[in-house]
């Protein structure tokens, strides 16, 4: 008898809100963000962030993928099957795929330290530590100045999303609710 398997979906390891880089014309969505790398485009001040110019919109041919608000790529859960393609065009490498129970995650991928990060993201992690005193199950560590939720002890019950003061650890309907003024 088969196994059944289980259902995974893409994580966007970026909650965007980087400065954009003052540069006029670059990073246009023809040339995508893969384009725009090769090209030696400066689209973003955050060498590790998302580009927001649509290579996983494009490749995701069930519409699961947009460009939100803060310029990162987001996922419709609802719509997102697991089947990774947007995970292969991500020339940051930062989409990847989960179980759908663990919706908690690091929506940063900088290892800048954290002044770096603050001058030019508004959602970067620096490093604080304030998730990982908060973890009521020890999954999370700061590490190469970021925080890192071990997925097998999670049990995803959002005290870190609720203390973290960049927004930065949410899920992608999440980060966009809480507010941070």
């Amino acid at each position: 008898m088969a196994q059944k398997r289980t259902k995974r979906m893409a994580v966007v390891n970026c909650a965007g809100g980087s400065t954009r880089a003052e540069n006029p014309g670059a990073g246009s969505p023809q040339n995508g963000c893969r384009g725009a790398l090769e090209a030696g485009e400066k689209i973003i001040e955050c060498g590790y962030g998302c580009l927001g110019l649509g290579d996983c919109v494009a490749a995701c041919k069930l519409g699961a993928i947009t460009v939100g608000p803060t310029g990162a790529a987001v996922v419709d859960r609802e719509k997102c099957v697991g089947c990774g393609l947007c995970v292969g065009v991500c020339p940051r490498g930062l989409i990847r795929l989960s179980e759908p129970e663990f919706n908690i995650f690091t929506r940063c991928q900088s290892a800048a330290d954290g002044p770096t990060t603050r001058k030019v993201c508004a959602t970067g992690c620096i490093a604080c530590g304030i998730c990982e005193k908060n973890c009521p199950a020890g999954a999370i560590t700061v590490t190469g100045n970021r925080a890192v939720i071990d997925e097998a002890k999670c049990i995803a019950c959002g005290m870190c999303a609720v203390k973290c003061p960049r927004g930065t650890i949410g899920d992608d309907w999440k980060i966009f609710t809480i507010d941070r003024a």
